[in-house]
């Protein structure tokens, strides 16, 4: 199905589902559906479970990477792995390039860890091994990548670890070269269902592709102008060159918008037409005309900012709630001025994309521990957790443990087995690094006889707690230290095992951030975060040439991404939206002009209304529809 956005397309996701089961094609068991948000994975099982009952319960319904580690557990032998391989979050995999970067002599100032992580990220997700990188180098930058990206998937290996990445690529290799496994899984799913098909890169296609080669059961859900996550790898010729892959497939447009006004829908499709490759659909609405779109040219980013704010405050002194609006950019660096402005002005507002639960110092600690419980190799959890609280565990007493397990190529937990037999470690540190590995061995006894709060509690009576409230500067932060671990605690009584535990925590996305429903307080966030939300009012600010669209995509395929990036923004909008661009903008410590976005120019005049004039009346429907023609050429 291509379906616009606004029009449904989860709503008909989910009832394919349901009528699959209610009419007895398929048992709930043998149905896979994936999407590509722990939220919107959430919200389908709930919509399921109110159709269906506890039969819901049977589906497999997760995000890509939930449904890997589940496939890849049970075979992880296969690939090299154990049962038990750890997943690395996004802070462990920057360090372990950092530590990979200073061991092999690469200068970070000219070959950013961050980058490195990107190109390495963009290969895994391309299905390009380090030895195929390696060879399509062209300068040193990318060379230090390659032999970046050959040590960090050794050390890996060496740690039975994973990251997100290679959840992925993992399963690929699976599947392909182990045909019982492929076989099985094949046999196991009759339907294959996925959402935001157009967010999907090489190896989750490679996936898809081989779940349903045989009966070929697929129902993908997917829109060509929303795929913005190119720079996660995503490919958006999978969705646009899906009848060529599926022949035998049919297509069915979802074409009617039940979000957005007439107006806003008329913006949206001036801008996305622009794009040449972009797949044979119209957005329309029942609900015609609409307020303008309002456009304001601020003399610089802090005009900008203050009429913003000032806006936002009217629009909730007159009956608004703070979560009805939602200011959108292009980078998270420009609501930065803008959430000043609000707290000035008294608008509730929070920024998505602060700490998450999960990366909360203390939240870290305690899962370093149960992931040392249950895998000794894993070398980032054991430097972040072995001398918190103090052992007397320092970065030489650690270096020694390391360099024991180089001298004679063992790993971590092998060392830790022999640590009886590292030289010229200092007693008070042997005998802390001995309390250490008791208590791992009693969180683990206790997390798998009782499950992973009570593993928690063993780590939190032993001297965890005591540390942190003592490291606490104030009252406040105590209390605030003291609740994260008895949420985390909350967290864990729910899950049966320490693995279930870590796994979840792993899996959390940074996209579910601003994916609640409490409409108490105003969003910012950057579009990209904004996928798959609507709110009744949208503020998208930074239209300038140069910044939306970003200086570095003016031509070629980013420009088109960028596009569709606008045409995001602007369909996230209900009833109002008001693009706004500042002539002059402060970009690092220098005071910029810019010209506006071509996207304004793009947007036919007779929808919007400059702000510097009076209001005019609502678009009507005739007029609507003139503008977009003249628009369009027609």
């Amino acid at each position: 199905m291509v379906a616009g956005a606004g029009s449904g397309k989860t709503r008909v996701l989910t009832n394919r589902i349901g009528h699959l089961i209610a009419t007895g094609a398929v048992v709930p068991e043998r149905v896979l559906a994936i999407t590509f948000t722990n939220k919107a994975a959430r919200e389908m099982r709930e919509r399921l479970a109110t159709s269906l009952g506890p039969a819901a319960g049977d589906l497999w319904v997760s995000t890509f990477h939930s449904a890997c580690v589940r496939l890849l557990r049970p075979f992880a032998h296969h690939v090299g792995l154990s049962r038990h391989f750890t997943i690395l979050d996004e802070e462990d995999c920057r360090r372990l390039l950092r530590d990979i970067a200073d061991d092999l002599d690469v200068d970070v100032n000219a070959v950013p860890v961050a980058g490195a992580r990107a190109a390495i990220s963009t290969a895994k997700n391309r299905l390009v091994d380090p030895r195929s990188f390696s060879l399509g180098t062209r300068d040193a930058r990318a060379n230090a990548h390659a032999r970046m990206y050959a040590e960090y998937q050794r050390r890996l290996a060496a740690t039975d670890a994973v990251d997100f990445d290679d959840l992925l690529v993992h399963l690929v290799t699976l599947l392909h070269d182990v045909p019982e496994v492929l076989a099985r899984y094949r046999a196991r799913f009759d339907h294959v269902l996925v959402d935001e098909f157009q967010d999907t890169n090489r190896a989750q296609a490679a996936i898809v592709d081989a779940l349903v080669a045989e009966h070929r059961n697929l129902c993908c859900v997917g829109d060509g102008d929303q795929s913005i996550y190119g720079f996660r790898a995503a490919d958006v010729g999978n969705i646009m060159r899906f009848t060529e892959t599926y022949p035998d497939a049919t297509t069915v447009l979802l074409e009617r918008n039940y979000r957005s006004t007439g107006v806003i829908l008329d913006a949206a499709n001036a801008v996305i037409a622009r794009n040449e490759e972009r797949p044979d659909k119209r957005l329309w609405t029942d609900t015609e005309g609409g307020v303008p779109v309002a456009v304001r040219h601020a003399d610089d980013d802090a005009d900008e900012a203050a009429w913003l704010a000032g806006e936002a405050r009217s629009l909730v002194d007159s009956g608004y709630r703070p979560g009805d609006l939602a200011v959108l950019c292009r980078a998270k660096a420009l609501a930065r001025p803008v959430e000043a402005e609000l707290v000035r002005a008294g608008v509730p507002c929070r920024t998505v994309g602060g700490t998450p639960f999960f990366e909360r110092r203390e939240v870290r600690d305690l899962l370093a521990y149960l992931r040392m419980a249950i895998n000794r190799d894993d070398e980032l959890s054991f430097r972040r957790c072995v001398n918190v609280p103090r052992r007397a565990m320092g970065d030489a007493s650690i270096k020694r443990v390391r360099e024991f397990a180089r001298r004679y190529d063992v790993g971590l937990g092998t060392a830790l087995e022999r640590r009886a037999e590292i030289e010229d470690l200092p007693l008070r540190a042997a005998e802390g690094l001995d309390a250490f590995c008791v208590l791992l061995d009693r969180v683990r006894d206790i997390g798998g006889e009782e499950g992973p709060a009570a593993a928690l509690d063993v780590v939190v009576a032993a001297g965890y707690l005591d540390h942190l409230l003592a490291a606490a500067s104030d009252a406040d932060e105590r209390a605030y230290r003291e609740e994260s671990v008895g949420q985390l605690r909350a967290v864990a009584s729910d899950h049966a095992t320490i693995e279930d535990l870590l796994d979840a925590a792993s899996l959390v996305m940074e996209a579910d951030d601003s994916g609640d429903d409490d409409r108490s307080q105003l969003l910012l966030m950057t579009v990209h975060a904004s996928k798959g939300l609507e709110f009744p009012v949208v503020f998208v600010v930074g239209m300038e040439e140069g910044v939306f669209p970003d200086r570095r995509c003016l031509e070629g395929p980013e420009l088109a991404e960028e596009r569709r990036l606008a045409y995001v923004a602007i369909t996230r909008a209900r009833e109002r939206l008001y693009l706004s661009r500042a002539r002059r903008r402060r970009m690092r410590t220098q005071l910029v002009a810019n010209d506006p976005s071509r996207f304004l120019d793009e947007v036919p005049a007779e929808l919007m209304r400059d702000l510097d004039e009076p209001e005019g009346p609502e678009v009507d429907g005739a007029a609507r529809f003139a503008a977009l023609r003249a628009s369009l050429g027609a």
